[in-house]
């Protein structure tokens, strides 16, 4: 490894967990450390773990030795390219990338991996305004229209569930979802919440 810098390189792995770059592992070379690695050192670290027959196989994605600077989507485990035909409703996308919408590192990760290289026309309509709608901007309108339209009232059975972080947004979503499905004649709505049986809330 050659490099016009004097000090002694430094070798960063990535994290498993959340791709974040963990403590430098420096070089031993001398008293205190402080040495040159040899090629041999490096190659070892960079490239190849050595088994027990004396074969050699290439290190596993989770411990890629990368740099400052790198590119952390170089250590992405990406499935195929989807090769299929696309309709107009998938590819008419604004040219926005998912990096646009400030969500954490790991959750890109997440997304990457499953294929999903820039949103799709509906992400992009949806995500920036969901990530900033504030109280009273019909948010749960939004979500029990669609449910509501999607249910099948000749069957007689739980076919959707959902869920909120309080006891008063529970009985407030309940009641809204109550008032739009009045004419659908056969919705029934419950709200349980924690502290309360089921016969009181029937």
């Amino acid at each position: 490894m050659s490099t016009a810098r004097t000090e002694n390189p430094v070798i960063m792995d990535l994290s498993s967990q959340n791709g974040q770059l963990r403590d430098p592992v420096k070089s031993s070379g001398g008293p205190g450390g402080g040495g040159t690695p040899t090629q041999q050192q490096m190659n070892q670290l960079q490239n190849t773990n050595t088994i027990n027959n004396g074969t050699q196989q290439p290190t596993q994605s989770m411990t890629t030795t990368i740099r400052p600077g790198d590119d952390w989507k170089k250590t992405l485990k990406l499935p195929p390219k989807d090769l299929r035909i696309k309709t107009l409703d998938v590819t008419s996308t604004k040219g926005h990338e998912f990096e646009d919408y400030c969500l954490k590192r790991e959750l890109l990760m997440g997304i990457f991996e499953m294929g999903w290289e820039k949103p799709s026309p509906v992400q992009e309509e949806s995500i920036p305004i969901a990530l900033s709608a504030k109280n009273g901007t019909g948010k749960s309108g939004a979500y029990l229209i669609l449910l509501l339209e999607w249910l099948d009232l000749k069957k007689d059975h739980i076919q959707a569930m959902v869920i909120v972080p309080t006891r008063e947004l529970a009985l407030q979503v309940s009641q809204i979802c109550n008032q739009v499905s009045k004419h659908m004649g056969g919705a029934k709505v419950m709200a349980t919440t924690r502290g309360t049986t089921l016969q009181d809330e029937a």
